[in-house]
């Protein structure tokens, strides 16, 4: 069974809404099954639940793609336990080869800027947006006695996201529940979200758990300016480089900020570079999120202070703080930036975003570790089957020891202990 879903356009008054495709007929696609179930997964399914709305050009997905994120959220989450802080291999990529239910609508620029026009350049007034996603759900949920559930009442958000791991990295623990459940345009007005920004709790976490011997002193201004305040034109970025929306007069709103007047960098090229702003490539993170971006080090960085902007702490291991995860099997070479041998490549169209995986595919070792090779593969078809190394093959039954072969009988069982015991 498909789902259904919908895509509104607010503008304004955010009392008014208006249906742009259908309303709730849009199909998503059938998860991607297997070669039986659903050939030719792309060319017969994926691709005829791309939609296009006209006559404004908005174009939308819902459905499976493979899962691009990298992190290794077991040592993430086990206190910041690494198994490789200061290499861009070694570490364990949790997404690896996993699929994800994704939602992708692409907006033409002029539908997003204050005077509907694209900006002239990247320092033009109507350049630099602000975006946000919030989940919200009915407030009453009942569980009835057969099982099923019934939902009513308002909408209430749970949820938001602007910066990416602005939840994991910088929001203390005993703030995310109400930072989740607020607008940005209110984020100035509460003195403790700002002092979690100004002071994040991770930089004093990083130092004390040994992984870095120091941070910079709060107040944190390059913390705020990445994710509450937005870069102004900088001697590290440029002049031609900001994130600061015009006309926002300094007040803090956690939003992601994108140069609508940078050109993007062609994905794969010399000048790409998966650590974004850090690594010279000004169309990544934190202009914007790309798919690619090694968000997980870049922001493990900032928050060490590892930066251009606090030149002070901008040396190792500060500098060099990563996850030991910085690709997967739809991304590129850490060393070398090429082309990842054997991995599927991102979409050059809508949305993008690479092909599921078939359900009926066994996953590889996930442990990222450092490549030999950075050969672009000649095919960015995926195989139809995975080899896993003999070393590696699981056995088809599994022989117990003699010794601990339960026995067929309680007897036989005391016998066993009587004769060990002589």
């Amino acid at each position: 069974m498909r789902d259904l879903y919908k895509v509104n356009s607010t503008s304004g008054n955010p009392t008014s809404s208006t249906v742009l495709l259908g309303d709730g007929s849009i199909r998503t696609p059938p998860n991607n099954v297997g070669p039986r179930v659903t050939p030719n997964y792309e060319l017969n399914l994926a691709n005829q639940e791309i939609h296009t709305i006209k006559p404004s050009g908005f174009r939308t997905f819902a459905g499976q793609r493979d899962e691009g994120f990298l992190v290794d959220v077991g040592g993430a989450f086990d206190l910041l336990n690494f198994r490789s802080t200061i290499t861009p291999c070694g570490g364990i990529s949790t997404t690896d080869q996993f699929n994800v239910n994704s939602i992708a609508i692409e907006v033409p620029i002029q539908e997003l800027t204050r005077d509907g026009q694209i900006p002239a350049n990247s320092l033009s007034a109507n350049a630099v947006i602000g975006v946000y996603s919030t989940a919200s759900r009915q407030s009453t949920r009942v569980i009835n006695p057969d099982g099923t559930r019934s939902n009513s009442g308002p909408f209430v958000q749970v949820s938001r996201l602007g910066n990416p791991l602005i939840n994991e990295l910088v929001i203390p623990l005993g703030l995310k529940d109400a930072f989740n459940s607020i607008r940005p345009n209110v984020d100035g007005t509460i003195p403790a979200v700002v002092n979690a920004v100004l002071d994040p709790e991770l930089a004093r976490l990083l130092v004390a758990v040994g992984i870095v011997p120091n941070v910079p002193s709060p107040p944190r201004n390059d913390v705020a300016q990445i994710t509450v305040l937005g870069i102004p034109v900088n001697p590290v970025t440029g002049p031609n480089y900001t994130t600061v929306i015009s006309g926002n007069d300094g007040v803090p709103h956690e939003m992601m900020r994108l140069n609508l007047g940078i050109a993007p960098t062609p994905y794969g090229s010399a000048s790409f570079s998966r650590l974004g702003i850090l690594g010279g490539d000004v169309a990544g993170y934190p202009n914007g999120r790309r798919v690619e971006d090694d968000v997980t080090d870049i922001s493990l960085r900032v928050i060490a202070g590892g930066t251009p902007f606090t030149p002070n702490h901008n040396n190792p291991p500060n500098s060099t703080l990563g996850d030991g995860v910085s690709g997967n099997d739809v991304s590129i070479n850490p060393i070398t930036g090429n082309f990842m041998a054997g991995g599927a490549d991102y979409l050059q169209r809508f949305p993008y975003l690479a092909p599921p995986h078939q359900g009926n595919q066994p996953r590889r070792s996930n442990l990222r570790s450092c490549p030999t090779s950075s050969v672009r593969p000649t095919s960015s078809v995926r195989p139809t089957s995975f080899v896993r190394p003999t070393s590696s093959v699981r056995p088809t039954s599994f022989v117990r020891p003699t010794s601990s072969v339960r026995p067929t009988s309680f007897v036989q069982y005391l016998k066993e202990i009587v004769s060990s015991r002589r």
